[in-house]
C-alpha cells in the first residue's frame, strides 16, 4: 500500500512535464518581461490554462512510464514529497525515485478531476491543486487504488514554470 500511496507523488511531478515544456520565447509572448520603471506584466489567464493543460495530459504521460524528463521538471532544488517515502531534492534524487516507484506498478490508471489553478499576483509563483484517483497492480500482484489531492508549488524560471515543491495527499488509510 506504500507504494501505491507513493504512485501518486510520480503523477503530481509527471504533471510539470507539459508545465516546462514551453519555449523559452513564453515570457515575452506573455508579457512577463518587466518593463522599465515598473513591475513585470502578467497574463493570469494564459498563466492559469497552461498549468491546468498539465493535468489534462497527465494521465497519459503517467500510464507511458516515461521518467527520463521528470527531474527536468524541477527547479534546481526542487523537492519531490512521497508518503512513506524521504524527500527527494533535487534533479537526480527526484528522477531515481519516480523510476523505482514507476517499475512498482502495473497496470496504471490515473484520472484527474478538475484542477485549481492559483497565479500570484506577481505572476511568478502558482499553486496547482487537483483531485486524483488510480487504480494499479503491485508488485505482488495485488490490485491497488488510492485517491486525494495532488499538489505542486511552481516557480517560473526564465519564462518557465518549474515545480518547486511537489507532494499529494491521500484520502485512502494507511494498511494496517
Amino acid at each position: 500500500m506504500r507504494r501505491a500511496i507513493v504512485m501518486v507523488g510520480l503523477v503530481a511531478s509527471i504533471a510539470l512535464a507539459a508545465a516546462c515544456g514551453g519555449s523559452s520565447s513564453n515570457a515575452a509572448q506573455n508579457g512577463d518581461v518587466a518593463q522599465a520603471g515598473g513591475p513585470a506584466k502578467t497574463d493570469k489567464a494564459a498563466d492559469e490554462a497552461r498549468l491546468r493543460a498539465i493535468y489534462q495530459k497527465l494521465p497519459t504521460q503517467v500510464t507511458s512510464g516515461d521518467t527520463s524528463a521528470i527531474g527536468a521538471l524541477f527547479t534546481d532544488d526542487g523537492i519531490e514529497i512521497m508518503p512513506g517515502m524521504p524527500s527527494a531534492q533535487g534533479r537526480d534524487a527526484i528522477n531515481k525515485e519516480f523510476a523505482s516507484v514507476i517499475a512498482s506498478q502495473k497496470n496504471l490508471k490515473l484520472n484527474f478531476g478538475d484542477a485549481v489553478v492559483t497565479v500570484a499576483d506577481a505572476g511568478d509563483l502558482a499553486v496547482v491543486r487537483a483531485p486524483y484517483r488510480m487504480t494499479f497492480v503491485d508488485a505482488k500482484g495485488k490490485q491497488g487504488e488510492d485517491h486525494g489531492t495532488s499538489l505542486t508549488v511552481f516557480k517560473k524560471v526564465n519564462g518557465r514554470w518549474k515545480a518547486l515543491y511537489d507532494t499529494n495527499i491521500s484520502e485512502v488509510p494507511p494498511a494496517q
